[in-house]
């Protein structure tokens, strides 16, 4: 039999409830939170019982916390439930379609104050541990709210611009290879009748290779479907490797084209647009930069969903498109301690920042940033294609012979 639950563990598993309970960006699924909660009140009671330990010494006896503080806690429990369950209802009304909060929010939120109330009174028999067990197991497999539909099956549309990709193999790739492939593109990119069109996006990929068919959609109807959209990946490389190193790819094709349109007349040379998202949109900035110091005739560039921190918030002839919901451009280590960069746009209730604990909630939203319709999270749409259109006359001028 295991001694009652110290008062300094109830206060620090009061804590990490309040870390849990938290406001969030996203609608979460109900499976999530509870063991977000589970696990964030079971972290609280151990690290105050430490603390307790550590300030008080040794326990010489078995009295647990006493009443008036487990009646307190269960309160103040209780408000921070009913707390979460209005805000994540606020976040599932302002998301068209979204399911309603489902009727076991409430109940499994409460379930691991109750094992905790249960492990304070000694209620550790080998039965009971079994019933322990089984809520805690139920609560992980219980079905929750079931998340939207990403919708990134328009890519399958017919009528789809002109798209020239290219892949190097990311196990040998070098400057030579990268070189290469390139040429490739830009080689299939002419061949297609490229040189001909109004305009050519140079789509950088996320570390995975990809690139979201909603905004080539997006650029072709801007363009009225006279746009080629070219791009170049790793054919093998994770997503963190990609963001150490990716932008040689990116650099590599914008060169090649710049190349290509410098052999033109400037009237009739097509407008250079950049395009990145998440990842990728660290590659396209980075294009922008060296494109801007070697003179390569850059129209707009287009930053659709970066990383916290990677990508600086002002530039020329640059548009930064992110979901206040985003929590891959929320995201950052500085949360800890302060809260996040503002964006002017907000497509649902904007989550209050807290110390420690906002770091904690946008670390779990990131599980489930895709599963949303586009406009919220980390899914965007075909308004990424939708770029300020340039004059050829006002591009920057080519990059001189070299």
């Amino acid at each position: 039999m295991r001694p009652p639950l110290r008062p300094a563990g109830t206060v620090g598993a009061l804590a990490g409830a309040a870390i849990a309970l938290a406001p969030n960006c996203l609608p979460r699924d109900q499976s999530v939170q509870v063991v977000l909660l589970g696990a964030s009140v079971i972290t609280g009671a151990a690290a105050g019982t430490v603390v307790g330990c550590a300030v008080r010494g040794p326990r010489r006896t078995d009295t647990g916390p006493t009443v008036a503080l487990t009646v307190v806690a269960l309160v103040v429990y209780c408000v921070l439930v009913a707390a979460n369950t209005m805000w994540q209802w606020a976040l599932r009304t302002a998301i068209p379609g979204m399911a309603p909060l489902g009727p076991g929010w409430v109940p499994w939120s409460l379930t691991p104050i109750l094992v905790l109330c249960a492990r304070s009174a000694r209620t550790q028999r080998p039965a009971r541990r079994l019933v322990v067990a089984a809520v805690v197991m139920a609560s992980v497999a219980s079905a929750g709210v079931a998340p939207a539909s990403t919708g990134v099956a328009a890519s399958a549309a017919a009528g789809q611009p002109t798209v020239v990709t290219g892949t190097v193999d990311a196990r040998s790739a070098g400057p030579v290879a990268i070189h290469r492939g390139a040429q490739d593109v830009v080689a299939r990119w002419r061949a297609a009748g490229g040189m001909s069109r109004h305009a050519v996006v140079v789509a950088v990929p996320t570390g995975s290779g990809w690139v979201d068919p909603d905004a080539v959609i997006g650029f072709r109807e801007r363009f009225g479907g006279d746009v080629v959209v070219v791009s170049l990946a790793y054919d093998h490389r994770p997503s963190w490797r990609a963001f150490v190193s990716g932008t040689g790819p990116a650099i590599a094709l914008t060169a090649e084209v710049g190349d290509a349109l410098a052999t033109a007349p400037a009237a009739r040379r097509p407008a250079l647009y950049l395009y990145g998202q998440s990842l990728g949109a660290v590659g396209a900035d980075a294009a922008r930069r060296w494109a801007l110091t070697h003179h390569i005739p850059v129209c707009t560039t287009v930053v659709v969903g970066a990383p916290a921190g990677t990508v600086a918030q002002q530039a020329d002839r640059r548009v930064v498109i992110v979901n206040g919901s985003d929590p891959v451009a929320r995201w950052s280590p500085s949360l800890l301690w302060a809260p996040p960069h503002r964006t002017e746009h907000t497509d649902i209730p904007r989550a209050p920042w807290f110390p420690v604990a906002s770091f904690v909630q946008t670390s779990v939203d990131l599980l489930g940033a895709l599963s949303f319709p586009a406009g919220h999270g980390h899914q965007y749409g075909t308004e990424q294609g939708h770029v300020p259109l340039c004059r050829r006359s006002d591009q920057i001028a080519p990059r001189a012979a070299s």
